[in-house]
């Protein structure tokens, strides 16, 4: 029997335990009290019925019912009066007994009485009190025997509800498992229109992603492995060609350029990865403050300058005079890279659109070109750090870089694109975060 089952079986012994102990308090408690006044007013009725039958002369006949009448100090017993009561009827008189009560004789019998005060006297009623205690006994008994059904019964429906239930749950143990082994090619689906089911298709959303990642991530090392055997392969050669001195002093001086052109590469390719890692570490604080945007821009565009008039590239903006609160030296590394990609993927004699936009309360800021444009179901792989696109030449870290940037800032981001029309990356400045200049 697996573990869930036996704890419904606990949980559910437990709960039927604690009914019937509720409704043994309850019985003890409101049951019997509710059955004494039943019988106290069943006493009363036969005491009404007495007095209307010594009215009219009417016989009186009860048997489990004794009934006595007082007048002046004088006892008068009007029915047969049995258990034992007579001989200590002798010491009693009105007194004795209020409206309704208990009546213990010297032999510690109790009966519950009723008194009827009447013109012809006190009729008092009596009936023996182990009534009461035996329907009590009986409830008990009944109860007992209700919880001792309720566990029989219970115990192959917790059984079969408990295997019911834990079977699904079971069947997503042994797929996560398998995930956990590298295994990500696992169905995960259920049907049990609950939330399990809806956990079972979070659970195979996960592992398509896990999947997704986990092939991302050989594609890194191997992009990673590529992009530092080109450069290594390259600085090996010329150092080797100069240390067997196969080249003159004009060659030398080419390799050494050639060498520290490679080195760069490489120390820029590490800074990246640096940097990206503590992006994604939150180790870089934000130092933000009230900067003009169409400043920021214009500083970003100067430094495109030679090589959009190397490409015949027109960069065209149109940008709504304010002030947004970030960090100038961070954003102005999210503009660079938009820019800096829009220009990359341009055709020549086109032009570039720098330009702000109201979205959803937001200040959207957005970078446009008319060049060759993203496939797109590889839309959403750009903002990641193991996807590198065959088009970009490069490791493809800028735009994750950008991504965490934004994040820290609190700012969305996105892009839309199709091909042969053209990119569109962009970012929203929550209203609060402006003002107008």
């Amino acid at each position: 029997m697996d573990k869930i089952t036996l704890k419904l079986m606990k949980y559910f012994m437990l709960i039927i335990a604690l009914i019937i102990s509720i409704c043994l308090i309850a019985s003890s408690i409101f049951l019997s009290k509710f059955y004494i006044n039943q019988q106290y007013d069943s006493l009363q009725n036969t005491a009404n019925e007495i007095y209307s039958s010594l009215k009219n002369n009417e016989s009186i006949n009860y048997s489990n019912i004794s009934a006595i009448l007082i007048y002046q100090n004088n006892i008068t017993p009007l029915t047969q009066v049995k258990m034992g009561m007579m001989p200590f009827m002798r010491s009693i008189n009105s007194n004795t007994f209020k409206n309704q009560g208990i009546f213990k004789n010297a032999m510690d019998s109790e009966f519950l009485y009723y008194k009827l005060e009447t013109d012809m006297g006190d009729i008092i009623v009596l009936q023996n009190n182990k009534y009461s205690s035996d329907y009590l006994k009986v409830v008990y008994i009944i109860l007992f025997f209700i919880f001792i059904s309720a566990m029989i019964i219970s115990i192959p429906i917790i059984s079969f509800m408990g295997k019911k239930f834990a079977k699904p749950i079971l069947k997503l143990s042994k797929t996560a498992s398998s995930i956990s082994n590298g295994n990500f090619d696992v169905d995960f689906s259920v049907k049990t229109n609950d939330e399990i089911e809806t956990l079972s298709i979070s659970l195979n959303k996960m592992a398509i992603g896990l999947n997704k990642k986990y092939q991302l991530q050989r594609d890194f090392i191997a992009n990673v492995s590529h992009d530092f055997k080109t450069p290594l392969s390259v600085i090996r050669s010329y150092g080797e060609a100069i240390n067997d001195k196969l080249v003159d002093e004009n060659g030398i001086e080419k390799y050494s350029g050639e060498i520290i052109k490679e080195v760069d590469r490489l120390n820029a390719l590490v800074m990246d990865l640096l940097q990206l890692s503590k992006l994604q570490d939150g180790v870089y604080t934000l130092k933000e403050q009230f900067i003009s945007l169409p400043e920021l821009i214009n500083e970003c565009i100067d430094n495109f300058t030679l090589l959009t008039v190397k490409n015949d590239i027109s960069v065209v903006t149109s940008i709504q005079p304010m002030e947004i609160y970030a960090d100038k030296k961070y954003l102005q590394r999210v503009l660079y890279n938009f820019i800096d990609n829009a220009i990359k993927f341009s055709y020549k004699n086109n032009k570039i659109e720098i330009f702000t936009s109201h979205e959803n309360g937001c200040i959207k800021i957005s970078i446009k070109d008319y060049g060759i444009g993203i496939e797109n179901h590889l839309l959403e792989d750009i903002w990641d750090k193991y996807y590198k696109n065959s088009q970009s030449g490069g490791m493809g870290l800028g735009l994750p870089i950008c991504r965490e940037i934004l994040k820290m800032h609190g700012f969305k981001h996105g892009v839309t694109s199709s091909i042969e029309s053209g990119t569109e990356f962009y970012f929203l400045i929550p209203k609060e975060s402006t003002r107008i200049s």
